[in-house]
């Protein structure tokens, strides 16, 4: 069985977090018991903890045994997703600039620039490994996953939701991101196939930078905890978070398992 088969097959099992986010939405009365928006964050963080603990296991498991072909192609996703990033962000705070709360756009354009960086660092690492973006085309579920963020908060044209749902999007999708690097770059070093000549510098990028996007993500994250904070005071709003988070970690967990699926297979 590959590492893909295995992840699904783990995944299928975990399902139920998920129905359950669903429901709970509509339990104004499970909602309203929290004592503050931090008992609430702190919860939610608690509760999604086993598909968080997956997302790591996707990058471990793929990375144990993946070749440099393979490596190649994950990259050339990954490419794709920071420019996808950055398209998200630009175009809330551009379009929807009216919605977005003034204290957040500072966060919000460092998250523009780490996303662009990104793009510059990831696009180096793969050249290092002697791929390019010729002749790439999105996984089906990364261009879903992207889409997902202003459609879900587009639900609701309104201020505050707006941009509580956006966070509860892109940010959550972050969150699933810090643990899917960690997965990787903390096994990395694991598998020799990737440290044999002539790739070995390029796999010290590799480590090397991943750590450094890791860190970017988890402030990425920070800015949904950041407006939870501020604006998860009742039922309401919490109901509009798990609306747009549990779409958020459905779309990531599926999006990355197909990634190592098609990363397995040469097929990105």
């Amino acid at each position: 069985m590959s590492a893909g088969e295995r992840l699904r097959q783990k995944y299928e099992s975990l399902k139920g977090i998920l129905r359950d986010l669903e429901k709970l939405k509509e339990d104004r009365n499970f909602l309203g018991q929290f004592k503050s928006p931090l008992e609430f964050v702190d919860w939610f963080k608690a509760y999604i903890d086993p598909l968080l603990s997956l997302q790591y296991e996707i990058g471990a498991q793929w990375i144990l045994t993946a070749d440099v072909k393979n490596v190649v192609a994950w990259l050339r996703q990954g490419v794709w997703n920071e420019w996808a990033a950055n398209t998200v962000i630009t175009r809330s705070v551009n379009d929807y600039r009216d919605l977005i709360d003034t204290e957040f756009m500072n966060v919000f354009a460092q998250q523009i620039s780490d996303e662009c960086r990104h793009y510059y660092i990831r696009s180096k690492v793969l050249k290092a490994y002697g791929g390019s973006m010729e002749g790439f085309q999105p996984i089906k579920e990364w261009v879903e996953l992207f889409d997902f963020p202003l459609q879900c908060a587009s639900r609701r044209k309104e201020w505050p939701y707006f941009q509580v749902k956006l966070t509860s999007t892109l940010q959550v999708v972050e969150l699933t991101s810090v643990y899917h690097h960690r997965g990787v770059h903390e096994n990395f070093p694991k598998n020799p196939k990737l440290w044999e000549e002539p790739y070995r510098e390029a796999s010290q990028m590799f480590v090397e930078t991943f750590r450094e996007i890791e860190d970017d993500e988890l402030f990425h994250w920070s800015i949904a905890e950041r407006v939870w904070m501020k604006y998860a005071t009742n039922p309401e709003v919490r109901a509009e978070i798990l609306d747009c988070a549990g779409g958020a970690l459905k779309a990531s967990m599926e999006a990355r398992i197909r990634r190592v699926e098609l990363a397995e297979k040469h097929a990105i």
